[in-house]
């Protein structure tokens, strides 16, 4: 069976479309498939059906749409769920779930697969979302469904530009901005095309037209990203050059305006720097395997994970050596430390290594899939304790594994694809593709709250934030008691990985090769510390010595 939402609502069966009745009856399919897998109330059903003043016959009618849409799809794909609804949906039946699961694997992906997998999700949408509903409750999901869209759009744009096709983006760009010319990230996406075309003149004027408009029709400046890229554009700041003219191994802006003396990368790609955090420098680096993502430590050692050669690297924290190279055999892309064991998260194989760190090696792997309860099953994130594993896993889901059983003993469904997850001092804390961070009470396995945040790209917690960096580069500071957004600190595009210790929290900038350091109190960028590269996490244990992986090229 297949499930179609992303233009007019389908239902196929072998090829053949299958009849779905008229439009009250296809409308209470379609707000079960936008919350596939999970109850929707019947009170919630009617509201949508019929608003505020629902007939009488409310309830019955509501039953019998149901009875016709299980005679057209099968009896036991409709669940009756107090207090409602559910329709079970598979493992990438709903086109829904395989287009935000093509989006979120692909910001983790090089810029040329990034912008295949984004094109492969965009290709799913065959027009307006639930064209044919004119419900409210249909507007106002048709909405949110078309703002993953522009985003998704904007995704591969962004990768597209990455690889240097800026000439070919002008055309679509320029369209895209007459479309909706309040939406900033595209407009600068428009001055960066133009000026790497050698436009200099026709990118700062899209600017003026940018700042003209916000302030005519909202009485707004423009963001603080938009007025960045100005400044670069009018200083013919080296950080904008297309990457076949930009040198491999590029200082970045900050270090530029630091008079940085530096004409060489202080470190190579595929390795693992070491920074004295207190003299802002590199004091070392150690090689490792190929495209390192994440770093953890303990058990006196750093430990990182390869995702290109589904590898674990293991480094002497005293001596700055290589002791020891395992094999995961999966595209290792997280890692955890507790005080038995190593967690490995394998990304597109759906599964998690658990490696021994006495015997240096994996001693059991938990497969996902095998659990029919999940949608979708990549394993996207993981963090642990001694009590407890868990994983991001799948487009909606959260798996908590039990480390004495390597058993899965609950699946919390968090509503949309989660990016990132840590553990805080009595929480679990996840950010979503929905713009969320939400914090789960670990005696329930439940949300008790969710914060509102940029598009997450990294997170961590502290001993007293949690702090989410977002695709336009801002960190967002949340206080987990009362579960609100205290801070904002706009640092700049590229923050993949975060590290919270000793009163500083410091941001792995994949972008411009850059580790920035950040007083954790007031939000002021104290230090920068050029790495070259692409920087992917950064981890510290005591805040003496900082961690971080670096590869090749960005993955931005």
């Amino acid at each position: 069976m297949e499930f179609r939402i992303l233009g007019s609502l389908e239902v196929r069966e072998n090829g053949h479309q299958v009849p779905l009745g008229g439009s009250k009856q296809r409308a209470v399919l379609a707000s079960l498939l936008l919350r596939a897998n999970e109850v929707v109330s019947r009170d919630r059903l009617v509201d949508e059906l019929w608003g505020a003043a629902p007939p009488a016959t409310a309830s019955t009618a509501l039953q019998v749409y149901v009875s016709q849409l299980r005679k057209a799809l099968g009896r036991d794909l409709i669940l009756t769920q107090p207090p409602g609804y559910l329709i079970r949906v598979g493992d990438g039946e709903l086109d829904l779930h395989r287009f935000e699961w093509l989006v979120a694997t692909a910001r983790a992906e090089e810029p040329a697969e990034a912008a295949r997998l984004v094109r492969q999700g965009l290709a799913l949408w065959r027009g307006s979302p639930l064209a044919e509903l004119g419900d409210s409750f249909a507007r106002a999901e048709r909405a949110r469904l078309e703002e993953q869209r522009l985003a998704a759009l904007e995704q591969r744009i962004e990768a597209e530009l990455a690889l240097g096709h800026h000439a070919a983006l002008v055309p679509e760009l320029e369209g895209l901005v007459r479309e909706q010319p309040l939406r900033e990230r595209r407009r600068g996406q428009l001055m960066l095309a133009l000026y790497r075309c050698g436009r200099q003149a026709d990118a700062l004027e899209v600017f003026r037209t940018g700042r003209r408009l916000l302030d005519e029709e909202l009485g707004l400046e423009p963001d603080g990203e938009l007025q960045r890229l100005e400044k670069a554009i009018l200083n013919h700041d080296p950080s904008l050059e297309s990457p076949e003219a930009a040198r491999v191994e590029r200082p970045s802006v900050a270090s530029h305006r630091r008079a940085s003396s530096q004409t060489e990368a202080p470190v190579p790609p595929d390795s693992v720097a070491v920074i004295d955090p207190q003299r802002s420098r590199v004091v070392g680096h150690v090689l490792v395997g190929r495209r390192p993502v994440a770093v953890a430590i303990g058990h006196g050692s750093v430990w990182v994970a390869n995702a290109d050669d589904g590898t674990v690297s293991r480094i002497d924290q005293d001596r700055h050596e290589l002791i020891r190279t395992i094999g995961i055999g999966a595209p290792a892309i997280d890692l955890a430390v507790t005080t038995d064991a190593v967690w490995v998260a394998n990304g597109s194989d759906g599964t998690v290594s658990r490696i021994d760190p006495g015997a240096d090696a994996v001693v059991e792997t938990i497969d996902l899939r095998g659990s029919s309860e999940l949608v979708w099953n990549p394993a996207y994130a993981v963090d642990a304790d001694d009590d407890s594993v868990w994983i991001a896993a799948g487009p909606r889901h959260v798996v908590r594994i039990d480390p004495t059983t390597n058993e899965p003993s609950a699946i919390i469904d968090v509503g949309h694809v989660p990016v990132g997850l840590a553990l805080g001092e009595e929480a679990l804390w996840v950010v979503t593709t929905a713009e969320r961070a939400l914090r789960i009470e670990p005696h329930t396995n439940t949300a008790t709250a969710e914060v509102p945040v940029g598009d997450p790209v990294a997170l961590t917690a502290g001993e007293q934030a949690v702090w989410a960096s977002d695709l336009r580069g801002q960190i967002w500071r949340i206080n987990p008691d009362t579960a609100t957004v205290t801070q904002t600190t706009p640092v700049g595009r590229g923050l993949l990985g975060l590290c919270a210790t000793d009163g500083m929290l410091f941001a792995a900038n994949n972008a411009d090769g850059t580790v920035v350091q950040i007083d954790a109190q007031d939000g002021r960028v104290v230090g920068i510390v050029p790495v070259g590269h692409a920087p992917t996490d950064v981890a510290s244990l005591d805040g003496k010595a900082l961690w971080v992986s670096v590869q090749g090229e960005s993955a931005m």
